[in-house]
């Protein structure tokens, strides 16, 4: 089907947080994270790809299953580029309904691990660590209303998919939550470079929030003090500092080599 011309001007919006919020869509690229969208369950409002992605055998399959869900419309490249957040959206882009009012059920027994973000800024840290939590399972991920929008495209290309894997919250006010969490049987562990817990010294925590701040300056002190575990990872270099993504696997891996499932 073709696209009508005043619908190519609402999608290209959509690069705009404030068209993003008021219209309650997101938009996703590539054949593998479409792929993972049409597998997962979130409302599919629309596809689109070039004549020329829909002649590979696998986007035909995609475009099949699609179709079976919602309208595919057949764009030319460069419409298709004036939607999407990059060049390489390999022919084909999903347009999805964000789901409101998604909420982490705090457990008040059993493990629990959940992770929350305070402050991260950068796009491709939120995504990068989402789609780290993804790999080590965590149950849930809470992003404070100070970070970057989930909905960001980078941020939706840069889990890899991991978007649709896990329940995620936005834009929450992190105090009121982590003071629910300690309420709850939570211990809340924030990374800090003033720090006094070795991260593979700790104890085994079987319900946990582990919160990362900000890039620049860490957690906020609102933050740091409800935590009942500061982590410092260890230094052995001359590095000023750790990337927030590679800290969050860092303590990931250690939270998951003693024994916390």
């Amino acid at each position: 089907m073709t696209i009508p011309r005043n619908r190519l001007k609402t999608l290209r919006a959509l690069g705009q947080k404030k068209f993003r919020e008021a219209q309650g869509l997101f938009v996703v690229e590539g054949v593998r994270v479409v792929r993972e969208a049409a597998g997962a369950d979130f409302e599919i409002v629309e596809a689109l790809c070039t004549e020329e992605a829909a002649s590979d055998t696998e986007v035909a399959s995609l475009i099949a299953a699609l179709q079976k869900r919602c309208p595919v419309w057949r764009v030319s490249a460069r419409e298709l580029d004036g939607i999407a957040d990059t060049r390489n959206a390999q022919g084909i882009i999903a347009v999805l309904r964000r789901k409101p009012g998604v909420q982490i059920p705090l457990r008040t027994g059993g493990e629990s691990l959940l992770v929350a973000l305070d402050a991260v800024a950068d796009p491709g840290n939120a995504g990068a660590i989402i789609r780290t939590c993804d790999w080590f399972g965590a149950d849930g991920i809470v992003l404070g209303r100070n970070s970057v929008e989930l909905f960001n495209p980078k941020v939706v290309r840069s889990t890899a998919g991991s978007i649709f894997h896990l329940p995620i919250m936005d834009a929450v006010d992190l105090p009121p939550f982590l003071t629910s969490a300690r309420t709850a049987g939570y211990s809340i562990i924030v990374t800090d470079l003033q720090g006094n817990d070795d991260p593979d010294a700790l104890p085994s925590l079987g319900r946990s929030v582990m919160v990362f701040g900000n890039e620049a300056w860490g957690v906020s002190d609102a933050v740091r003090s409800l935590a009942d575990r500061r982590v410092k990872i260890p230094r052995f270099g001359k590095a000023e500092s750790l990337n927030v993504t590679v800290a969050a696997g860092v303590l990931l891996a250690s939270y998951r080599r003693r024994g916390n499932r």
